[in-house]
Parts: structure tokens; C-alpha cells; sequence
């Protein structure tokens, strides 16, 4: 096939626009690590003001401002810098569709990525595969991180899962407990249990006990890699698939048919690729990030995933079709 010499150079300017492309990530991740929409808050401020704030030269201030001005994280009147009413929503700390904890975990995923080069070379995690449990404030980010984006996918989850003739759920791996709490939310039924590690609990407890349905939720510590107590009617995992390897999903896969009651459900969701395992794009893409934090984590395929789960002896599979960010799909298997 010919091209010409438009075409080429058009090429060429979509390739340099894709190099400049992280120019704009980075100014989000660095306007959330400064407090800049908190320190703006509901009132506007100049780059002074703002440079009195951090104490910080006045010019950077204004540049960086303008800035964050040209890709819509701020509008400006004036000299006065102001936050977006959508951004007060979603950037201003407390919030309770704030996003600052997932940001600044896309920010430790940067740093990671910086040395993406390393590890295709050797195969190895850019940083400990401890998946943020080594110390007790990297967990609790971590798991807030989760529950940011958790919250605003779990809600339409759980109106399209049918759990109406499930009686008990294990979330497991379930973090920060969003996915359970709105699970019984729609299932006036159903209890909960979610299995995680002491220190993710921890946290979970805190986001979870105050609620009104707190009594429906138990939080149960262990290693879904090695043991799950119990009898259920169904079983979630939200996440989980991709950061262990192929053996270690094939072992937990049947750890969970054999927890689940005759006829319980498994509910699988995760970014899952095409045949190919170069689309959709984000799966592909993250399939990176879990070679640069795990040990052999990855995106897999709808059909691995369906092969484990006809391997372990469920049935009915099912391609749940829920319209969903990031490409996340959900599947459905019963025992």
C-alpha cells in the first residue's frame, strides 16, 4: 500500500502529538501534589496568591496556572483563577466524588512507568510486588485510591448483577468494600463478606462501619491465595485476576467454585482483552503497569478467563453487557 507524502507527514505530526501527549497528565498529577484546587477552594485567587500558598516562585505559579487554564482544570477571569464547577466536585479534598487519592496513586504509577524500560528488559517489577501492602499509610492511599474509582462504577454494577436469589456474597480482594456495600444496597437480602489482608481491612473497617447496613457486612482477614473459609452464593472479584499469574488465577478460580453453594454465582470483573490481546486499548495498555508492579500479573483475554472457569467446572457463562470505563468488563459463571 502506497502512502503520500501527506499522509506521511500527518503521521508524523499525530506521532510528535502522541510524545507531547504527557505533558497534560503531568500537569494534573502536580496541580493535585501542590493542593492547588484546595488552596483555590470556592473563591478565586491570583497567581500570587496562590504562590503565597505554597511558597513558591510567583512566575512558576502564573505559568503553571495558565497552564491548567489550557486544558480545562481551571477558568480564569480576570487575574483571578477559579475552580470548575465540576472540578470543585471531583478534585476539592472531602469530596465525596473527590478523585485526589486515585491521582496521586497515578502518580506513584508514574514513577514506576518511568522505568518501563527495565523492566522489558528483565522482566522484573519496577518496585516491590508487594501491591502497596508494605507499610500501613502506603496501604491506606492505596485502598482509597480503590474506593474513588470504586464508587462511581460499583452503583451501576450492582443494578445489572442479579444476586436477588443469593443470600451471602464474598467479595474477595474486596478492598475498600464499595463493591459489597452496594451490593446489599441493592439486595435488601444479601450479606457480605470481604476477604483482604489485616492492613486493607483496616481501612475498609473505617470506610464501612458507619454505614446503615454495616450489620450485613463482615470483614473476614486472609490470603485468597491460599484459603477461603466458608460457604456462599456468590463470589466477586473486582481486580483481582490481573495481579497474579495464570497458575495462581487458575488455583484461585477453583478455591472459589469449591467456597461457592450448588448453583452459586461467580462474578468476575477486570480489563479484559480481545483474542488478539492487543485491544482494547486500556487493557492492552495496563497489562504494562502490572508487569512494572506484580510478578506476573497482566490483562488476560475473555476466552483464558472463560477456560479457567470451564477448567473448574462452571457453566453458563456469561458476558455481562454493562457500559463501563476503561473497557472493565464483567463476566458471570454459575456452579
Amino acid at each position: 500500500m502506497e502512502y503520500t507524502k501527506d499522509a506521511i507527514e500527518e503521521y508524523r505530526e499525530d506521532i510528535l502529538e502522541l510524545g507531547y501527549s504527557f505533558f497534560k497528565p503531568k500537569v494534573l498529577l502536580t496541580a493535585v501534589r501542590l493542593n492547588i484546587f484546595d488552596i483555590i477552594g470556592d473563591i478565586g485567587l491570583s497567581a500570587d496568591d496562590v504562590a503565597a500558598n505554597l511558597n513558591s516562585d510567583k512566575n512558576a505559579a502564573e505559568v503553571f496556572l495558565d497552564a491548567m487554564v489550557s486544558i480545562g482544570l481551571l477558568e480564569k477571569e480576570s487575574d483571578q483563577y477559579f475552580n470548575t464547577e465540576e472540578g470543585k466536585e471531583v478534585f476539592i479534598s472531602g469530596k465525596e466524588r473527590c478523585l485526589g487519592d486515585m491521582i496521586v496513586l497515578q502518580d506513584v504509577m508514574w514513577n514506576a512507568w518511568s522505568k518501563l524500560e527495565e523492566s522489558i528488559i528483565s522482566g522484573r517489577p519496577a518496585r516491590k510486588p508487594d501491591m502497596f501492602q508494605g507499610e500501613k499509610e502506603e496501604t491506606r492511599n492505596f485502598i482509597l485510591a480503590m474506593n474513588n474509582t470504586a464508587i462511581g462504577i460499583a452503583p451501576k454494577v450492582s443494578k445489572v448483577i442479579d444476586l436477588s436469589d443469593c443470600k451471602t456474597l464474598i467479595d474477595i480482594g474486596g478492598g475498600s468494600g464499595a463493591y459489597s456495600v452496594f451490593f446489599c444496597k441493592a439486595n435488601s437480602n444479601l450479606e457480605a463478606v470481604i476477604l483482604d489482608l489485616p492492613g486493607t481491612l483496616e481501612v475498609t473497617k473505617e470506610l464501612t462501619s458507619n454505614l446503615d447496613i454495616a450489620h450485613r457486612i463482615k470483614l473476614m482477614e486472609g490470603d485468597f491465595n491460599k484459603q477461603i473459609e466458608g460457604e456462599y452464593d456468590a463470589a466477586f472479584l473486582s481486580n483481582i485476576i490481573h495481579c497474579e499469574g495464570e497458575e495462581e488465577n487458575i488455583a484461585l478460580i477453583k478455591r472459589v467454585y469449591s467456597a461457592l453453594n450448588s448453583g452459586g454465582k461467580i462474578i468476575i470483573q477486570d480489563f479484559m482483552l480481545d483474542g488478539n490481546k492487543a485491544s482494547p486499548n486500556f487493557p492492552a495498555l495496563f497489562s504494562l503497569n502490572m508487569l512494572l508492579f506484580t510478578e506476573n500479573g497482566r490483562s488476560y483475554s475473555f476466552q483464558e478467563i472463560e477456560d479457567w472457569l470451564k477448567e473448574a467446572g462452571f457453566h453458563d457463562l456469561a458476558r455481562m453487557n454493562i457500559k463501563l470505563p476503561r473497557s472493565i468488563s464483567v463476566l458471570v459463571g454459575k456452579k
